[in-house]
């Protein structure tokens, strides 16, 4: 058995679910769905691992329902938590309990999942709980990539690292180079990696694969739809007024957001703050009812995303528009200046008058 951080100790190190072939994970799924020799296909040569991150509280409710949908359509399933559940099962890590133990619990998981399992899957996806994956879309896109890369996928924001991070509620993929990279290099160099338990879980992911010069890709489709979400799709369908300011998701995102029915990608991979309840609804949406006639069109390998060489500049949202003043508007008082106090003239006619009258007189 490996050793792991000294604070860290596996206590369930063989409970994965695991479908060794394309026939079993068929048999596995909600309502026996059937593939088409496409998904076959892809199931066998873009091989997925993903370990879901859980609490206790969460067993029986949101890791149940991951279960129950999504989860066994990935090559590998992992539960990861805290305490053991043998009917998940999970991979017990003696690590913080909240969120405060999320930086932990992932340096473990991908070490975890890499010493096992390093030769059987060719990406190693992180999600949590209450994210809903569409393992069919995520093979489909990671198609088009070299998992001998050092390459990470996810909804991509551009605050506190350079480069660029991945949200980690919508989920990320790390290429098999990465994941060596990040278990080989990273996970006893505190240089390049924090070392503890603490920190934002997907930032400090960002820090580890910058310094490890791992490419934060950009994951949109080639019209510059998303296809990794951090809400569920209302939120992104609906999103409202975008402004700077307004919240926080408007000053992260990387680039520019799309909305309405333009919102997300036709191969959309992930939303996330699913409940149980929703994510039974998006499976039984996504693979059961089925419109008649309908065919897929996407191309075999998808086209490349519009920022592929990842050269594009961020994107800003605009600033809040100034609201329109509710006070009266001034008032002016025109003062008029003083006049000059002008005197009258004198009278000369009467002076002339009262002359002529006495010249009149001394005639007499």
């Amino acid at each position: 058995m490996f050793g792991l951080h000294q604070n860290t100790n596996v206590v369930s190190a063989t409970n994965t679910v695991k479908n060794q072939s394309t026939k079993n994970v068929i048999n596995s799924f909600v309502n026996k769905i059937v593939i088409d020799d496409k998904g076959k296909s892809l199931y066998d040569r873009v091989r997925i691992l993903c370990w879901v991150m859980t609490t206790p509280a969460n067993h029986d409710t949101k890791a149940r329902a991951v279960k129950e949908t999504w989860g066994p359509r990935c090559n590998v399933l992992l539960f990861i938590s805290t305490e053991d559940d043998p009917k998940l099962p999970t991979v017990k890590f003696e690590v913080k309990s909240g969120r405060d133990g999320l930086w932990g619990k992932t340096r473990e998981a991908f070490r975890y999942a890499w010493d096992r399992y390093q030769d059987e899957v060719d990406w190693f996806l992180k999600a949590d709980d209450d994210t809903y994956i569409i393992v069919e879309n995520l093979r489909y896109f990671l198609s088009g990539f070299n998992t001998s890369k050092p390459m990470w996928f996810g909804h991509k924001f551009k605050a506190l690292i350079k480069n660029g991070y991945f949200s980690g509620g919508a989920g990320y993929a790390l290429s098999r180079e990465a994941t060596k990279r990040f278990v080989k290099e990273a996970y006893f160099n505190e240089k390049i990696c924090r070392k503890d338990q603490g920190g934002a879980e997907d930032a400090e992911m960002g820090t580890c694969m910058q310094n490890l010069n791992v490419s934060t890709m950009d994951t949109r489709d080639s019209q510059g739809r998303g296809r990794f979400f951090p809400f569920n799709p209302d939120s992104h369908y609906n999103p409202g007024d975008i402004h700077a300011g307004d919240y926080w998701y408007w000053d992260y995102i990387y680039y520019p957001p799309t909305q309405g029915r333009n919102c997300c990608s036709d191969s959309a991979i992930s939303f996330h703050y699913v409940d149980p309840n929703f994510m039974r609804m998006l499976d039984l949406f996504f693979y059961q009812i089925r419109p008649y006639g309908v065919v897929d069109q996407r191309p075999a390998v998808p086209e490349p995303p519009p920022d592929v060489e990842l050269k594009a500049t961020r994107w800003f949202a605009p600033p809040k528009p100034t609201p329109p003043s509710t006070l009266p508007p001034p008032t002016t008082t025109t003062i008029k200046p003083k006049e000059k106090e002008v005197k009258a003239p004198a009278d000369n006619n009467k002076n002339n008058n009262i002359t002529a009258s006495s010249n009149d007189t001394k005639k007499n």
